[in-house]
């Protein structure tokens, strides 16, 4: 199952030189050091643009703003993490940066469209190993 809003999978990028170079970089920060509590500015501060520069330049490349590409990051890696271990749905809110386990649930529904437990529960079984 993927989530039911994209626009453009996370690595996407657009086509023109600054605009996807600045994404790139700011993707592989992000990528990096997804649980780092971002906000805006210093996600802007990291990139070495302004705010709005920054949310044009995800714009432009994404179709996303940089907060609600982080926001889908981090659906992302909590629904690999609810597939491949056993952490609870807190843990792996917590691992992938948020620290309210309801917010990341609200997140993950409204991107998959199921709960996060619910989401678990429909995958195969892993085999033992």
């Amino acid at each position: 199952m993927t989530p039911t809003r994209h626009s453009q999978p996370p690595g996407a990028v657009a086509k023109h030189g600054v605009v996807r170079g600045h994404v790139v970089t700011t993707v592989g920060v992000l990528r990096a050091r997804l649980a780092d509590p971002w906000t805006l500015d210093t996600l802007a501060h990291e990139a070495n643009l302004s705010r709005s520069q920054l949310v044009r330049a995800f714009d432009a490349t994404t179709g996303l703003s940089p907060m609600a590409y982080l926001r889908q990051m981090r659906v992302e890696q909590m629904a690999r993490l609810l597939v491949s271990t056993d952490v609870s749905v807190a843990e792996a809110a917590r691992s992938v940066g948020w620290k309210n386990q309801f917010h990341a649930s609200q997140c993950f529904h409204a991107a998959y469209g199921i709960s996060p437990t619910e989401y678990r529960r429909r995958q195969p079984a892993r085999p033992l190993t």
